[in-house]
């Protein structure tokens, strides 16, 4: 799979994308589909600086793209001055022009992803009225062609994963070239594009990105006999629109049944009409390119294109490294070993000196207004104490420095080679290993409480069969005997001081492996001193309310592997928000920084218990903890006792 990635994003502004959604909300269609867009373009910057992201808008009222470049428009700063004088009235003139090549769409440009660009798709609106949208150009196939185009000419011959993520309610008309409509989606296939399509208010969806592409010479040709929808299998390029057809302006052709098209014909509402031809054009092009239609039936826009493009900031993929594994002593065989699970941190703050003016002493800015920095390094610097308590700064040389451990009221000199040295001489050989040392009881291991993380994934070797074999036969056995297997783990691969840990025997739909979890040496334990604590004396009922809220709490399967991180989801909108609304200069410089409630406002942090699915159990547990609390009654303490009570109290 190809490391960069490649996005256009296509957005219908059509006047109905304007309609409240859900119903009787204060969003819009329109605004629930930028928003999806600006943070699926978030995530892909969040992800990697090399991923690319582009937008094309259909019904704008202005041609701004690759293919008809407009004079005075310069960057995306200008195209989103355009929506933001169009949002405060400005009457917008319809491109009729027939020799401009797609009009009234406009473009930001496939290319690496900028603070810039979000602004301007934050202040896209829809520039149309029910006047002039039906005659105003720039429909959803124009925007399908300009965007397969915008990507072969930026990815061709380059190593990119492709994808066109339409967002509409396909409630405008559509004219379709059918032999230029057939020659895009053959270029689509060849660059193994797939188009995304979001239905706003749509019937039906179909994901097709598992259904085999026929190699078959006449492609959109050939009918899918399994095909359960009613929709067409392909998209026809000898006819164009006769005068008869200009109510929908779309001709096409498919297995669709003639009982279907009599209920077409017999639909009172052109617009619904419509809309359901385009949804059978939309289906038609999804399936071409193995893409896929997911309807929104009034979930959240955000929500529904993240079935298909989950968020994936922040996440690593896990890389396998050569291992020798020694199963019993002479018994060795080569197998991976890919680290599972790693705790994540913020990322550090790049730390920059401002540039300033020599003359005026005011802070220098690029073209684009950002402030310009120089990068800046750390100097670390001895000083003999004695010597600077008196004023002297008498740097100590590097040749008369020295590292040293406390030993009691002493400080005894180590050397960096000298614990070098040390780790080396436990680790043994220089190679990543894994040592059975022998096998517990899997129950104790577990009951003890001291496995730790993180976890490591351990599979047969990469072209070995016996190895495969020997680790799959291994899993298996201790699995059956309720053992673990006792191991040493070397996990660098220059050496280093070795760890000790459990080997569990796992099964998967791929078949059996082993994962590792790190136990703690004696040295590691912290030992405690604690009274036994009482033994419970209530009631059967009592112990059946408890038994009861747990069931009523409990979470459906593997909901635990998909909580993210709160703190790494508000930092992250943070960021985002500060890319697309610029802080004003006068705030750029305090030295105190942002006032708090402008933090709060843009990161907008939820903690687990907000969360959607910790609201609902609580809700459907309400019944359960209200048994609960009659019979356990909380007391109130009185603010004279004392709160903690230690066992040297009665002496």
């Amino acid at each position: 799979m190809a490391g960069k990635e490649a996005v256009v994003f296509i957005l219908d502004t059509f006047p109905s994308m304007n309609s409240p959604y859900p119903k009787d909300s204060e969003s819009t269609r329109l605004s629930q589909a930028k928003r999806a867009v600006i943070n699926a373009i978030a995530d892909q910057s969040w992800r990697s600086k090399t991923h690319e992201c582009g937008c094309i808008v259909l019904k704008t009222g202005l041609t701004h793209h690759h293919m008809a470049v407009m004079d005075g428009i310069d960057d995306e700063n200008a195209l989103g001055y355009y929506f933001r004088k169009v949002a405060r009235g400005k009457k917008v003139h319809v491109d009729l022009d027939d020799e401009v090549h797609f009009p009234n769409l406009i473009e930001f440009d496939l290319n690496r992803i900028t603070p810039q660009t979000l602004r301007a798709i934050s202040h896209v609106c829809s520039t149309s009225d029910e006047s002039n949208a039906d005659v105003m150009q720039g429909d959803l196939c124009d925007g399908l062609i300009v965007a397969a185009d915008a990507l072969y000419q930026r990815t061709n011959g380059k190593k990119f994963k492709r994808k066109i993520v339409l967002f509409t309610d396909a409630e405008h008309k559509v004219s379709v070239d059918g032999s230029q409509l057939q020659a895009v989606l053959d270029g689509l296939n060849k660059m193994e594009c797939e188009v995304i399509v979001v239905g706003i208010g749509f019937d039906d969806e179909k994901d097709f990105s598992s259904i085999a592409k026929s190699s078959d010479d006449a492609g959109m040709k050939q009918e899918d006999e399994d095909n359960d929808l009613d929709q067409p299998d392909k998209i026809t390029s000898n006819d164009a629109p006769t005068a008869e057809e200009s109510d929908s302006n779309i001709k096409e052709e498919g297995d669709v049944d003639n009982e279907d098209m009599e209920d077409l014909k017999m639909e009172s509402d052109s617009r619904a009409r419509v809309k359901r031809e385009n949804q059978m054009l939309l289906m038609s092009i999804a399936k071409e390119t193995g893409g896929c239609v997911l309807a929104t039936n009034g979930a959240d826009i955000e929500d529904t294109l993240q079935r298909k493009m989950p968020s994936k900031a922040g996440r690593k993929n896990a890389q396998r490294y050569e291992t020798d594994f020694h199963i019993a002593p002479n018994l060795t065989v080569s197998v991976r070993l890919a680290k599972m699970t790693e705790q994540c941190n913020l990322p550090s703050l790049k730390k920059g000196a401002l540039q300033f003016d020599p003359d005026s002493g005011d802070a220098l800015r690029d073209g684009a207004g950002e402030l310009m920095t120089h990068d800046t390094g750390t100097l670390t610097r001895h000083f003999e104490a004695e010597q600077l308590e008196a004023g002297i700064e008498n740097e100590v040389p590097l040749d008369m420095r020295v590292d040293a451990y406390r030993y009691g009221c002493d400080l005894i000199p180590v050397g960096k080679m000298d614990l070098a040295g040390i780790n080396a001489a436990f680790a043994g050989d220089t190679n990543r290993s894994i040592e059975v040392i022998g096998y517990l009881v899997r129950d104790d291991v577990v009951d003890s409480g001291l496995l730790m993380g993180p976890a490591y994934c351990v599979v047969g070797g990469k072209e070995s069969n016996k190895s495969r074999s020997a680790v799959a036969a291994l899993a298996q056995a201790m699995d059956e005997m309720g053992k673990v297997g006792f191991c040493r783990l070397v996990k660098t691969k220059n050496g280093g001081a070795p760890i000790i840990g459990a080997l569990f025997p796992m099964a998967s739909d791929g078949g059996r492996h082993l994962q590792f979890l790190q136990l703690p040496f004696a040295d590691d334990v912290q030992h405690f001193q604690n009274r036994d604590m009482d033994p419970f004396t209530g009631s059967e009922e009592q112990v059946q309310t408890c038994e009861d809220l747990i069931d009523s709490l409990m979470l459906p399967d593997g909901d635990f592997e998909r909580v993210s991180n709160p703190t790494f989801k508000a930092y992250r909108q943070m960021i985002v928000d500060f890319a697309m609304n610029a802080v004003p200069k006068k705030e750029e410089l305090r030295e105190e920084g942002l006032p708090e409630e402008n933090i709060l406002l843009a990161a907008q942090p939820k903690p687990l218990c907000k969360f959607d699915a910790t609201k609902i159990l609580a809700k459907k547990a309400s019944g359960k903890i209200s048994a609960f609390l009659e019979e356990f009654p909380l007391q109130e303490t009185k603010e004279d006792e004392k709160k903690k009570k230690y066992w040297g109290d009665d002496v």
